[in-house]
């Protein structure tokens, strides 16, 4: 369900694009210490959650250069501090339960044994986080019940994802903490939709539930009414993120602002533009990793 929150990358100077890489690729070492099963996790969406805690409470980061296995010709540059060690526990736990999904869905044996790699390390991360992981368990229950009765309320339906990653974005119980709760409800319930418009053919060919295949159709041959619905339903989910963005005192003009900046106004869009062409041809848009 992951990988819709990306950046734009035409609408970035070099210093930003540098930035990003760092971010990137700081996840990523952090996932390390997890293994590679938790490294396959990576995604855009928590480097986003990352950058936007980072940028908010400003602590103090180191950055380096390295090269990895994945990259062993060119050192790649690398950020570390306290707010990636978290998206890191966050994706771990995120990653399980998408694991576990994908076993009870399409019965892969690959996904279970990642999410027994995870089994570990999970249970640490629960000690560390208990409300987070609390809110992911009980969110997801909520939403794999409404789709197994095979819910038509798309509030309902968006509401639970998007309370599943306010409550990742919402680190601490502070001041800022009603807005990251709102960036990530709408954020959530973007990312939501999208996969849900992204696999729509897909599940109507499985026989699987889609949160879109009522709306689909009551448009019936109308495509391009359907497509300005979906397009009406997303903007939605993304005005309440800005709306919740622009309450917090992160500048634009600094790398981390102006990377925020451009996924929320940009990137995500640019990522459904890419969907929607896809959809279009009759393909599937790649999604999950950084085309570095």
């Amino acid at each position: 369900m992951f990988g819709y929150v990306t950046i734009y990358r035409k609408g970035l100077d070099k210093s930003a694009m540098d930035c990003y890489q760092a971010y990137y690729c700081g996840l990523c070492q952090s996932l390390a210490r997890y293994g590679n099963a938790a490294r396959m996790a990576l995604s855009y969406d928590m480097t986003f959650a990352a950058l936007l805690l980072s940028a908010l409470y400003e602590p103090k980061t180191e950055f380096s250069a390295g090269r990895c296995a994945p990259h062993p010709l060119k050192a790649r540059p690398r950020a570390a501090n306290e707010f990636l060690e978290y998206a890191a526990d966050m994706t771990v736990a995120l990653a399980y339960y998408n694991y576990l999904d994908n076993w009870q869905d399409d019965h892969s044996r690959v996904s279970l044994l990642a999410a027994h790699k995870l089994e570990r390390p999970l249970a640490d991360i629960r000690q560390k986080w208990p409300r987070q992981c609390g809110a992911i368990e009980t969110r997801l229950a909520e939403l794999n019940a409404l789709e197994s009765a095979g819910s038509t309320d798309l509030d309902a339906l968006c509401n639970c994802f998007g309370a599943l990653l306010g409550a990742v974005f919402c680190c601490r119980e502070d001041i800022w903490a009603p807005a990251l709760d709102g960036m990530g409800r709408g954020l959530g319930g973007f990312i939501y939709l999208m996969d849900a418009y992204d696999d729509l053919k897909k599940d109507k060919r499985r026989g699987s539930f889609n949160a879109l295949a009522t709306t689909a159709e009551a448009f019936g041959p109308d495509k391009a009414g359907f497509e300005e619905r979906c397009h009406e339903l997303l903007t939605q989910q993304m005005g309440l993120c800005a709306q919740n963005f622009n309450l917090l005192p992160i500048l634009n003009d600094t790398p981390e602002g102006q990377l925020l900046h451009n996924t929320i106004y940009a990137g995500v869009w640019s990522k459904y533009a890419l969907v929607k062409a896809m959809r279009n041809k009759s393909g599937k848009a790649r999604k999950g990793k950084q085309d570095e």
